[in-house]
């Protein structure tokens, strides 16, 4: 996979209560164009930097994006100020076509709100700050044979909008 042909994923904000891939070899590429360093050990962002929406990975934290249709994101080392942690990723498996909306949000906003809960360590609902998005594929990425589902974690004021954080939600029971 070569940059000049990502697919975009799109970006969608989870349900009522809610606010708002690795694909093999992709990380070497986004490392030579400015990509997030990472420990060679852990696998943890040591320094932040541009990747693609694929090259991305659970644990890793990032700034808000920019739009619906995300090619790539700023990763930052967890320690540092970020918007969104990425918590949780499967694959969709609802049939050979390209599904519905509907379809894709119904079931990426339970397993999220599942995963979200081990997680966080508390039900979404009884989170007074902290809520869920995801990014779900695109039609282009889909024909691409993406399938991967992206929960990200996120503290939002009372509109909904993105509140920086620094260090890692998990287990914070907030």
């Amino acid at each position: 996979m070569t940059l000049r042909n990502r697919t975009a994923r799109i970006l969608i904000v989870g349900g009522a209560l809610l606010a708002a891939s690795t694909l093999a070899g992709c990380g070497q590429i986004s490392t030579l164009f400015g990509g997030a360093q990472r420990d060679s050990d852990t696998n943890e962002v040591t320094e932040a930097g541009t990747d693609s929406v694929f090259d991305i990975q659970v644990g890793d934290c990032m700034a808000e994006p920019e739009g619906d249709e995300v090619f790539d994101v700023d990763v930052v080392p967890c320690s540092e100020e970020h918007d969104y942690e990425f918590y949780y990723a499967y694959d969709l498996d609802l049939g050979e076509g390209f599904p519905t909306d509907e379809a894709m949000t119904t079931d990426a906003d339970q397993k999220c709100y599942d995963a979200f809960t081990d997680f966080v360590g508390i039900p979404a609902e009884e989170s007074a700050s902290l809520a869920f998005n995801y990014y779900l594929p695109s039609p282009e990425s889909w024909a691409d044979g993406d399938r991967q589902v992206q929960c990200m974690v996120v503290e939002v004021d009372e509109s909904g909008a993105a509140v920086p954080v620094t260090g890692s939600l998990k287990g914070s029971k907030r």
